[in-house]
C-alpha cells in the first residue's frame, strides 16, 4: 500500500511535468477550457502546475489530487485519477472549469 506522502509526490510530479505529460499519463482539459484560447489556457496549465495552496479543507487526505483556482474571471477545477494502468492510462490530470463540474 502506497502512503499519502509517496501519492501527492506522485500527483505533484504529474503537475511539475506540464507541458510534457507522457504516456502513461495524460493530460486532458474541457471542451470550455480549450476554448478560452491559447494564451489563457497556457495561464491556467501554469497554475495547475504551481498550484500550492493544499489545505485541510481542500485536501483532507493530503493526497494533493485536486485543486480550484479564479483566473481570467473563471473558477478553474483540476482532478488527478490513478487509472492504475486501466484503458492505457495510469495518472489522468482533468483540468475544467468549475461551471462544467
Amino acid at each position: 500500500m502506497m502512503l499519502t506522502s509517496d501519492i501527492a509526490k506522485r500527483y505533484d510530479a504529474l503537475r511539475a511535468s506540464i507541458p510534457r505529460v507522457v504516456p502513461p499519463d495524460l493530460l486532458a482539459m474541457t471542451r470550455g477550457v480549450a476554448a478560452l484560447g491559447e494564451d489563457v489556457v497556457a495561464e491556467v496549465l501554469l497554475k495547475v502546475r504551481e498550484f500550492d495552496d493544499f489545505t485541510e479543507d481542500n485536501d483532507p487526505w493530503r493526497e494533493h489530487d485536486f485543486g480550484a483556482f479564479d483566473h481570467a474571471g473563471e473558477k478553474f477545477f483540476f482532478k488527478i485519477d490513478d487509472h492504475g494502468m486501466a484503458d492505457g492510462y495510469r495518472l489522468v490530470l482533468t483540468i475544467m472549469l468549475a461551471s462544467e463540474y
